[in-house]
């Protein structure tokens, strides 16, 4: 099935809270979005069946070993799926989210700052 990769996490959060495991449900965000009509026909234009069989081959056997291990992690750490699943926010604590907020809005503004320079002095040059 395949589903683009922006909506496939929240449909794999929505499956984690129904009760499927999280290695499967990474196997969806992995192979999901990979393997589109238009990548598969892409890669079997531009190279040939063989590199498309290596291609989707090689994303079935890494998604499904990086799925196992993902399990393995959860099963080692003792780490309920459904409980964590939309928690992500609560591990940082309050200040250290403050503080890249604050960083991250002073990068945007010196971005956009040093944009809007450097179009002004071109501006100026011609």
């Amino acid at each position: 099935m395949y589903v683009c990769a922006t909506s496939s996490t929240p449909i794999a959060a929505a499956l984690i809270l129904k009760g499927l495991n999280p290695g499967a449900a990474l196997v969806f965000l992995i192979a999901g979005p990979a393997t589109n009509a238009a990548t598969i026909n892409i890669v079997k234009n531009i190279f040939n069946t063989r590199a498309l069989a290596i291609y989707l081959s090689m994303i079935a056997i890494c998604s499904i070993a990086f799925g196992f291990f993902l399990d393995w992690i959860y099963s080692f750490l003792d780490i309920e799926a459904m409980v964590v699943v939309g928690k992500a926010s609560e591990i940082i604590p309050y200040n250290i989210r403050l503080i890249a907020a604050l960083v991250l809005t002073l990068l945007l503004v010196y971005n956009v700052l040093s944009q809007f320079r450097h179009q002004t002095g071109h501006a100026h040059s011609h």
